[in-house]
């Protein structure tokens, strides 16, 4: 079935300094049942590895823009949708290169939802979605037996392949590139449906990838230890996540609780070691200073993740 033809359809892949990797999941983009009309790699380096490395693939369905600095995955996301809408493409696909899909029909899969569900309100789909509790600030994951049918959700979850329509970009709504690194999905996915967006996910797709995960069943821990190394991470989310609550969302209310979770959490966290504590007890607080007046942008160092 032909279902590229009633849409332009382009996909962009964040990057930066896994030239390897990038090949990599380019190659199984265009290895899908349904391949993009167009990838456009988003460089986040400095240097020119990358660059070279795209310019020996000699493939015309293959673009590459250079961010030049560390925009993180919310600059990224940032002017990768905003570079493809303005070439003229329907909806647009957020890749990171790390992140391949997992099933080589999953786009085809994606227009399923989109020639079905179809309308002027469908601002988005995606591969697995979540929804979003606004008074508690709080992701909602949705049980395994609720995965059926076609489902209106919140956000879709980090790397789970949101396609975005021309339509959201033309009220305006774009990732905060400020962000940096940290909720970058959740805060757009939210402004898309306080303009009266839709976002949907199909129950099988999402139940599909559940499976191959082992993820069904799956009980969340209440705090998951991270590495020293890791630490940044917790910074950059409580910063934007805080960020959302009161600037965007304007929930004082959620905004509260974020406050008193991470305050709880900053005390928690010394059970794992006083040495562990003490650095995870400063990003908390960090960010939630710096979330709560307002300043964005890179202000911790981010450690690259080893992929092996």
């Amino acid at each position: 079935m032909d279902i590229s033809k009633p849409y332009s359809f382009a996909a962009f892949v964040i990057t930066k300094d896994r030239p390897e990797i990038l090949i990599s999941t380019i190659c199984k983009l265009l290895e899908q049942t349904l391949v993009p009309d167009y990838i456009l790699i988003v460089d986040n380096s400095k240097s020119a590895e990358t660059k070279s490395k795209f310019q020996q693939m000699a493939d015309d369905r293959i673009g590459y823009h250079a961010v030049g600095y560390n925009s993180g995955p919310a600059g990224g996301a940032y002017w990768g949708l905003k570079l493809l809408f303005e070439t003229g493409f329907d909806w647009v696909l957020w890749v990171d290169d790390d992140d391949p899909p997992k099933f080589n029909n999953l786009f085809e899969d994606l227009f399923q939802i989109v020639i079905r569900n179809d309308n002027q309100f469908l601002g988005m789909v995606g591969a697995v979605g979540e929804r979003f509790n606004r008074k508690k600030a709080m992701i909602i994951r949705l049980k395994d037996d609720q995965l059926k049918g076609y489902l209106d959700v919140d956000t879709i979850s980090g790397n789970m392949f949101p396609l975005v329509s021309k339509r959201v970009w033309e009220r305006g709504i774009l990732p905060t590139a400020d962000f940096f690194f940290g909720f970058e999905d959740l805060g757009f996915c939210l402004a898309a449906k306080r303009a009266g967006f839709h976002i949907l996910t199909s129950g099988n797709l999402h139940l599909n990838h559940r499976k191959v995960t082992g993820r069904l069943n799956f009980k969340k821990k209440t705090y998951n230890e991270r590495s020293h190394e890791a630490l940044w991470r917790e910074y950059y989310s409580i910063r934007s996540l805080i960020f959302i609550m009161l600037y965007q969302e304007k929930k004082l209310v959620g905004s509260c609780f974020v406050i008193v979770r991470n305050i709880v959490k900053s005390l928690f966290v010394f059970k794992f070691g006083f040495r562990y504590g003490i650095k995870t007890f400063i990003m908390i607080w960090k960010g939630l200073l710096d979330g709560i007046l307002g300043r964005l942008g890179m202000r911790v160092l981010p450690v690259n993740k080893t992929i092996v």
